[in-house]
């Protein structure tokens, strides 16, 4: 990505983004900052976001569908919410319906997420953007923009996902027809980008990289430890990141049980699926859930991890993920222990699989 930040300047970028601005800081934010430095970017947050209610997010983002509102978060870099996307329902609706109802609401949220953009474009005196996806649900937004160039950033296997299991199929057609579309594709793992240079040749690997001068500064003496971590019991067995259906609990519970003198720490958005192991995590007196933490404030909580985990499921969209904690951890001089993921194997020689 330094490339195209020394090349690419005085472009305005549309980022059709995957996730809010003040979400969970992970390469669209990362990535856009940098594009920023010498490129105009306009950050579109999701209307939609499958871990908050449907209607409380409909409700919240109701006034996006009639007035445009922008936040100016950086010199060249602005936030604009857009209108609520109407949900998949792909947990709930049989295979059968779902073949129905999902062509209807991927249109259905096209048509207001363009309508969205172009309001926005006319508004900012925008003319001959970037385009820049993330979903392959967004092939019917390309060619609405009058865009120079359309980029297409795929960071998983969506069509993976435990949740998408009812739509795999429908999930597949609509990438393969995003990836043809497109002028250039980004992967973050190899496997990702094989299976995409079938659809187009422009296709490239661009491996997860870290903000090594944040996450660096875990080393420098001084730095201040957070109440909520520096009271608990070392060593520290510890993770940083969003815990939710890939991550292996069995093997956390597992963990906790085994070191018992040990303390587990698990920083970040808590949606763990429940079950039974769950719940007995929960209970374990050596095992701590301190929450979400801003993304400057992450260097001063692995600063105390003795160990730092990858614990995550081997199955489904793990098995092609790039995990960009692997950086995060080792710019922070953690010892880091993962499970068998593919793309972690040739890293053997620093860390512990």
């Amino acid at each position: 990505m330094e490339v195209l930040e020394d090349i690419m300047q005085n472009e305005t970028i549309l980022c059709i983004a995957p996730r809010d601005w003040y979400g969970l800081w992970k390469e669209a934010q990362s990535i856009m900052s940098l594009i920023a430095t010498r490129n105009r970017v306009l950050y579109f947050d999701p209307g939609r976001d499958s871990n908050h209610p449907a209607f409380s997010e409909l409700v919240d983002n109701l006034p996006n569908f009639f007035r445009l509102r922008t936040q100016q978060v950086g010199d060249n870099l602005t936030v604009i919410p857009t209108p609520s996307s109407l949900p998949h329902v792909r947990r709930h609706l049989p295979r059968s319906v779902l073949r129905v109802t999902m062509p209807l609401v991927v249109k259905a949220n096209a048509r207001v997420l363009i309508r969205h953009v172009q309001r926005a474009m006319k508004a900012l005196d925008v003319k001959s953007p970037i385009l820049w996806l993330y979903s392959p649900y967004h092939a019917d937004l390309i060619g609405n923009f009058g865009e120079k160039l359309v980029c297409y950033y795929n960071y998983d296997e969506f069509a993976e996902y435990v949740s998408n299991a009812r739509i795999r199929e429908t999930v597949r057609h609509y990438e393969a027809q995003l990836c043809k579309k497109v002028d250039v594709i980004f992967t973050t793992s190899r496997a990702q980008c094989e299976v995409r240079k079938a659809y187009n040749p422009n296709t490239f690997f661009v491996p997860n990289a870290v903000d090594f001068e944040l996450f660096n500064r875990a080393l420098r003496p001084g730095i201040e430890m957070p109440d909520d971590i520096a009271k608990i019991p070392r060593p520290i067995i510890g993770y940083a990141g969003r815990m939710a259906a890939q991550i292996d609990i069995v093997l956390l519970r597992r963990i906790a049980e085994t070191y018992p003198s040990f303390s587990l720490v698990l920083v970040g958005p808590d949606e763990l699926p429940h079950t039974k192991d769950e719940k007995v995590l929960r209970t374990l007196n050596n095992v701590y859930f301190l929450g979400w933490k801003k993304p400057s404030d992450l260097p001063n909580y692995l600063q105390a991890f003795d160990a730092a985990l990858i614990p995550y499921q081997l199955v489904g969209h793990v098995l092609s993920g790039y995990p960009t904690k692997l950086h995060e951890y080792l710019a922070a001089g953690r010892s880091v222990v993962a499970t068998a993921m593919p793309e972690l194997l040739p890293y053997k020689n620093v860390l512990r699989i």
